[in-house]
């Protein structure tokens, strides 16, 4: 009797395991709808949080550079380079990973700036506002709605990312070292990063649909 209660014990026990893990990983390949998770923190920096609605211009951004691309490689079926896998990994996922890659740098690059109150002259507030007006331009209706954003949310980031931008010229200049040397991947922003607690929220992030919000993938 008490060995008939023991197994029953212990199959309730890997019943709920099975049953707990079977609904986080459920979670997992739910997908988000982006512009009704706007809000949600996917990176943190050095204790500075990053939503999904300051990571919108690259997720955007990328998602233009793979379309792009895929263009060029089969007008007639773009799907095809989405799906491509080089190097032991999906170009979708390697883009994906881009967007965090460039997050997490101009986030900390960006800090750096503003702690140095360092701002852009005239002549690169003309080109920035050029940018952004062609980068917001270029999106159509149909794009925007699906991102979920503003045109000032998409100009705030564009602003961070060339604030970021300038002062990796300056490090890199004082430093004595070649601007790619602190670009994402190079040797010096290896040491940087380092340095710093950076954090990713893999639960989400892996729900974002990316390739499925300002195009079709």
């Amino acid at each position: 009797m008490r060995q008939k209660l023991r197994f029953t014990a212990v199959l309730v026990v890997l019943v709920i395991i099975l049953g707990t893990a079977s609904y986080r990983e459920q979670g997992k390949r739910q997908k988000l709808s982006f512009p009704e998770s706007l809000d949600l923190v996917v990176v943190t920096v050095d204790g500075k949080t990053v939503t999904l609605r300051e990571m919108a211009f690259y997720i955007a951004y990328e998602e233009g550079n793979m379309e792009d691309a895929a263009i060029i490689y089969n007008p007639d079926n773009t799907d095809e380079y989405w799906q491509l896998y080089i190097n032991h990994t999906f170009l979708r996922e390697q883009a994906k990973q881009t967007v965090v890659d460039m997050t997490i740098h101009d986030t900390l690059f960006y800090q750096m700036a503003t702690a140095e109150k360092i701002t852009l002259s005239e002549e690169e507030e003309q080109y920035l506002a050029n940018d952004q007006q062609d980068f917001w331009s270029d999106l159509t209706e149909e794009q925007r709605a699906r991102l979920g954003v503003d045109e000032e949310t998409i100009d705030a980031s564009m602003r961070k990312m060339a604030l970021a931008q300038k002062y990796q010229s300056i490090l890199a200049e004082m430093e004595q070292v070649d601007y790619e040397d602190y670009s994402i991947g190079g040797t010096e922003y290896e040491k940087l990063l380092a340095q710093h607690t950076c954090e990713l929220d893999e639960t989400t992030w892996d729900r974002v649909p990316f390739g499925s919000i300002t195009v079709d993938h």
